[in-house]
């Protein structure tokens, strides 16, 4: 029972993903270019906020990319600090919900799904925000209900989809 589906995040959000963090990049990078502008000169307040925006930038795109892998037995979604693997019988519903992105369609589960974390810290942050509950969707199929998300959902569970 192999991996039929993996699934990384669509172009569109990790694109937006990097807008989002290179503008507030350029936000803190400001305060102290300012105070290098008037203590130094404006060619070094630029070369600072264009090299620490350059360096923090570099470290967000190295970071790992979560990934939804999807079989005959359920679906697996994994964060950068977290696993929630559950079955398509443990599927509650598809709902929108609240992730720090923002709000997503996402499979809501019946119960906790956690199965890793990278620490207990992180354990406690997951379940008491109910993120061990919930699978994004938006993520990783941006048109739902069609794609190959959707027709992996409709051949497990069709009630799910609208």
């Amino acid at each position: 029972m192999g991996v039929s589906l993996v699934l990384t995040p669509s172009t569109r959000s990790q694109r937006d993903r990097l807008v989002r963090h290179l503008m507030l990049f350029l936000l803190a990078a400001i305060p102290v270019a300012g105070v290098l502008w008037a203590l130094v000169n404006l060619w070094v307040a630029l070369i600072y906020v264009v090299g620490q925006t350059g360096l923090l930038m570099f470290g967000v795109r190295q970071q790992r990319t979560s990934v939804l892998r999807v079989d005959d037995s359920g679906i697996q979604y994994e964060a950068q600090a977290f696993v929630v693997r559950t079955t398509w019988a443990d599927i509650d519903r598809v709902a929108e919900a609240t992730l720090p992105d923002g709000t997503t369609q996402a499979f809501v589960l019946k119960r906790s799904a956690v199965r890793w974390t990278r620490s207990a810290d992180t354990r406690r942050e997951v379940t008491s925000k109910g993120w061990d509950r919930i699978i994004p969707i938006d993520e990783f199929e941006p048109d739902w209900p069609k794609g190959r998300l959707a027709a992996a959902t409709r051949k497990h569970r069709p009630d799910l989809i609208p």
